[in-house]
This record gives C-alpha cells, structure tokens and sequence, in this order.
C-alpha cells in the first residue's frame, strides 16, 4: 500500500493535476497560518485559494507588478485611458517643442570666447630699430647733411 501511495504522489506530483494542486494549496495555508490540516479542509475552498494566491503574487511580484496585473485583469479599460493620456501628453509635448524651435533642434549655445590675457609692457626693453629704407623718405637724409654744412 504504501508504494502504491508513493507511486500517486509522484504522479501527482509530476503531472500536478487539479487534486495536487488543491492538497498543496490547502497545505500551505496550514503552514502558514498554523492551522491544522483536517481544519484546513473543513474552511470554504475559494477563502483558502484567495489567501495562497495572494501570497504569490505579493511575494513574487513588485509593486509596480501588482498594479499592473491588476489593471490588466479587473480593470482593462483603465490600461486603455492610461495609454490615451500617455499618448496625448506626448503629442502635447512634441507640439510644444515644435512651436519653440519651429521644428529644429535648438542650436547648441556657442562656447563664451576668453580673452588672452594682456600682456603688461617692460619699459625695460628697448623697442627694436625700424629700418625705413631706401624710399620716400631719403630726401630728408639729404637735407639733414646740408644743414650741417
């Protein structure tokens, strides 16, 4: 007998059909609650389910998860007027931005020049000869040589 029962609770277990599937939730809501077995069995089977169905979805699910779900499964029409707003905000956006810059993307703020610093003057330094040449001015050299005659 008791190789056949191990032999159902492999199967069960492997195939996890629908009587698996209640034994188990049944035995955690005993573990969790601290609730005897045989009392388990005895409380309605949807307030047994609801309490084990919570307790996945809380623990393997963030927040962000749960709200999720919940809009998608009692909620659906709410997941359609979330996307709607979404969508027109968006629009909303992209013609706020096409009214500032006409469309174009806004020309990137050109870097502010720096002025070298200004070099102090030595008086020290003697400032270089200019040499004027040979040119308009030689008549000058002339007259300076006569002067001294």
């Amino acid at each position: 007998m008791i190789k056949e029962l191990e032999t159902l609770a492999i199967k069960a277990v492997a195939l996890k059909d629908p009587e698996y599937f209640t034994r188990r939730v049944i035995r955690y809501y005993s573990e969790k609650f601290h609730t005897p077995l045989m009392e388990v069995y005895d409380l309605p089977w949807a307030f047994v389910l609801t309490n084990y169905l919570e307790h996945i979805i809380e623990t393997s699910n963030s927040k962000e998860d749960i709200y999720n779900l919940s809009v998608d499964i009692c909620y659906p029409e709410l997941r359609q007027i979330e996307e709607d707003v979404i969508e027109n905000r968006i629009r909303e956006l992209e013609i706020e931005n096409m009214q500032r810059g006409n469309g174009r993307k806004p020309k990137p703020k050109a870097p502010q020049e720096v002025e070298a610093p200004k070099e102090e003057e030595n008086p020290h330094i003697e400032e270089p000869e200019i040499n004027m040449g040979e040119g308009s001015f030689s008549h000058l050299e002339d007259e300076m040589e006569d002067g001294d005659e």
